[in-house]
């Protein structure tokens, strides 16, 4: 792929839209928040129990297996806000506790099937992830944030909508924290406008191993741009431990103005004016736009019981109406456009 470096770069316009947003704008505003009503509960407990009887597995359980016939259309509804709205959305109302855990994965899964088509999350083909701690340490070579209890850095996930559902929420922290990614964008445009020509330039980013081998040095062939526009959207594309740790595994080390770009992106994301926190609740669902907000999370402890501990289930999720992409973007794991992990130990 030819290289961008010496075309000139234009300075952009500010984004506008709704997904240009400060946490101020939702201390009164809770239209993010859908809480499902009793019926809503009782249609999809239905659905659950119909998937069950047709004795699938859960990851070859089909839309027509989780039937929603009033429902389908509120899911729809929370869709389009986070593919054309605010970016944003949390679910609320499933009774958790009365399901098992086989039940809840049916439960999650089938209304994934109302959102999209999953994709790969791991190189084990995972389309249904548990997030827990498992002790990892996270600064260490490709060790995934999620296995860990660390506070994670804002980021993006590689796909068009990342659904989180809480199981069991921590004893202490564990907060989901988000920022919109086209608010960024302006105040670094605002306050530090010579940081956008890199940052639209992109990098070479490590592929944690989550690319198309199992290489543990493994880092994309081409720059991903953090910023970029196509079909006059502004999509966000950043992982600040994966473009660094790309810089150090390609032997092409940060200038000081590619560092202070990539800072830039995290230290304005977790600005308290910028920064928007939701704790979660059991039986929560959260879906995040990949293109249009950065998500991370605070440190957390766990209970002390095993069967208590902070367990979220998550879907990488692509949605028939996703944005348009360049091809760079589009690509970014090596594994064709929007592709998921390579699952090469399935």
């Amino acid at each position: 792929m030819a290289s961008n470096d010496n075309i000139p770069f234009k300075t952009p316009a500010p984004a506008t839209g709704p997904d240009v947003w400060y946490a101020a704008d939702f201390q009164t505003d809770t239209s993010w928040l859908h809480q499902f009503t009793e019926a809503d509960i009782a249609e999809i407990e239905a659905a659950m129990a119909h998937a069950i009887g047709t004795g699938k597995p859960v990851t070859e359980m089909t839309l027509a297996d989780f039937p929603l016939p009033t429902v389908a259309a509120k899911i729809d509804a929370a869709v389009r806000e986070v593919e054309d709205g605010r970016g944003f959305v949390l679910l609320r109302g499933i009774r958790l506790p009365d399901y098992s855990h086989d039940e809840a994965s049916i439960l999650f899964w089938g209304m994934g099937r109302h959102i999209g088509a999953p994709i790969s999350q791991n190189p084990s083909g995972a389309l249904l992830h548990t997030i827990e701690d498992l002790g990892n340490d996270y600064g260490g070579n490709n060790v995934r944030g999620h296995s860990t209890n660390a506070r994670l850095r804002p980021h993006v996930d590689p796909c068009d909508i990342v659904g989180l559902f809480c199981i069991h929420p921590a004893k202490t922290g564990g907060l989901s924290t988000i920022s919109s990614a086209a608010a960024i964008h302006n105040e670094i445009l605002k306050t530090r406008p010579e940081l956008l020509a890199p940052l639209y330039r992109g990098y070479r980013i490590d592929y944690a191993g989550k690319g198309p081998t199992d290489s543990p040095d493994l880092t994309s062939p081409q720059r991903i741009p953090v910023f970029s526009s196509a079909g006059g959207r502004l999509t966000c594309y950043y992982n600040a431990k994966q473009i660094e740790r790309g810089a150090e595994k390609t032997g092409d080390p940060f200038g000081d103005r590619d560092r202070a770009a990539v800072l830039a992106i995290e230290e304005t994301a977790l600005r308290p004016d910028i920064q928007f926190n939701m704790g979660f609740q059991t039986g929560d669902i959260q879906l995040l736009n990949n293109y249009s907000i950065l998500h991370s999370r605070t440190d957390y402890e766990d209970w002390p019981d095993t069967a208590k501990k902070r367990r979220l289930l998550r879907q990488w999720l692509n949605v028939p109406t996703g944005r348009e992409l360049l091809p760079e973007v589009a690509d970014r794991l090596g594994t064709g456009p929007r592709g998921g992990v390579n699952p090469y130990l399935a």
